[in-house]
Formats: C-alpha cells, structure tokens, sequence
C-alpha cells in the first residue's frame, strides 16, 4: 500500500519567555537607570516541509531536514515522491548585542485530517551554543529535524513548533 505523506505547518509566531525577573547585573543596571528592555521577539519566517513522500509497506521510516543545508534524508519504507523540502526559518528581534538562546521542543507529535499521527523529533537550529543579535537587534536562523512515521500512516500532517528564546 502506498500512501501519500507530507508535513506542511501553520504559519505561526512563536511566544518568547523573557527573564523580565532576572537578577543579573545587567538587567539590575537597566531597571535602576530607568532604560526599558527591549522585548525579545520571534517571528517564523519560513515553514519547516519535508515535501511529498509514500510510505511502501508497515515498516514505517524516517525523514530528515538538516538545519544547515536543508538536504534532505530518507531512511526506512519511505520513497521520495519530489517537491522541495525546506528547513524552517526564523528571525529575532530584541536589544542589540545582547545573547540570545533559543530553545525547540524535543518531540511534537503532527496530525493529519484523516486522524494520522506522525512524530517530529530531535529538532535543532544552526546557531551556535551562545548566539547574540547584532547591532540592529536581529538574528536568522535555521531549524531541521526528523519526520519518524510508522504503519500505515498517510495523510498531510500538520502540526505547531513552540519554538521559545530567552536573553541570557
């Protein structure tokens, strides 16, 4: 049995957590001399899509978007059926200079009209362990992970990425 697989998210804004409670000297320093954080602030700039796939037989498979390059893998009962897969994309925007850390969800599970479930897991992005906005205040980035499917599952799954960044 073939059928027909493919993960098309909403297009979606992510929430920030700010550590507006945080007692680092800096933070101290801002609030005393009467300067306003600036809020940090998320915005998905392209969808992460893994394209059109068939899964052939019940063994299920995995597909993989690296977060750098893009390139697609495919490993397991899955046949590429063509289309561009693409790496997600998004932009932050807050107080220049400061260090940023962005934080994915380790697993979400995606769903399709038709009731079927997919997982996405081991999510990352391409920014480096401490990344900081530039002097206007922004920064890009890239995210990729794995699509694991299993049995029979079809459908155009669909799903949200709570994508969170904090000011370090």
């Amino acid at each position: 049995m073939i059928a027909f697989l493919a993960f098309l998210p909403e297009e979606s804004r992510a929430q920030c957590r700010l550590c507006a409670a945080s007692s680092d000297s800096e933070t101290v320093a801002k609030a005393a001399s009467g300067k306003p954080e600036i809020p940090l602030q998320i915005e998905i700039t392209a969808n992460l899509d893994f394209s059109r796939m068939a899964l052939h037989g019940n063994g299920g498979g995995v597909i993989s978007i690296d977060p750098v390059s893009g390139a697609k893998q495919i490993r397991g009962n899955i046949t590429n059926l063509g289309g561009m897969a693409l790496h997600g994309e998004g932009r932050l925007r807050g107080e220049p200079g400061r260090n940023v850390r962005v934080s994915l969800p380790e697993r979400i599970l995606l769903s399709a009209p038709n009731g079927s479930i997919a997982e996405l897991e081991k999510l990352e992005t391409d920014l480096p362990a401490l990344a900081t906005l530039d002097s206007t205040g922004r920064l890009t980035f890239a995210f990729g992970g794995q699509l694991r499917v299993k049995g029979d599952t079809s459908g155009q799954f669909r799903g949200r990425i709570a994508i969170t960044a904090d000011y370090e």
